[in-house]
């Protein structure tokens, strides 16, 4: 019976995302364990045992269950986990205008949202609940 539940495509899921090293798990990193819906099964049930949430198309991260509200969770943050699902997306970026103020010294607000300076091209949603990542002056390209 184990052996049958390690050659399982549930099972080879879960092995591939904990060599994964960084938050962000792209679907074409697990696109070679199985056919698209079978990789798709695997996926939607991790995300129903809250190991995984989905934070744009083809774009998840990894999670942990929150003790308190019972509810998954971004390990690492979630600011950090989006910005480096553009990274893995090969979205060329920079912080934005008011961070980069707030780091120089210029100023002394502190930014609130989690706002972007696209240097390349995308036109994607990416965004975990109320946590959603901001481009500058909404420019989708640059």
């Amino acid at each position: 019976m184990r052996t049958k539940y390690q050659n399982s495509i549930e099972f080879k899921t879960l092995t591939r995302i904990k060599t994964i090293r960084g938050s962000v798990i792209l679907r074409k990193d697990l696109n070679n364990l199985g056919s698209y819906r079978q990789v798709s099964r695997a996926i939607n049930k991790l995300i129903e045992e809250k190991k995984l949430v989905k934070i744009g198309s083809g774009v998840y991260a990894k999670a942990y269950v929150s003790k308190y509200s019972d509810t998954p969770l971004i390990k690492n943050g979630t600011d950090a986990t989006l910005r480096e699902a553009l990274k893995r997306l090969g979205v060329g970026f920079e912080p934005g205008t008011a961070e980069k103020e707030y780091n120089e010294g210029k100023s002394t607000q502190i930014p609130v949202r989690n706002i972007v300076k696209l240097k390349s091209r995308c036109r994607r949603r990416i965004a975990y609940k109320a946590n959603k990542l901001f481009f500058e002056k909404n420019i989708n390209a640059k």
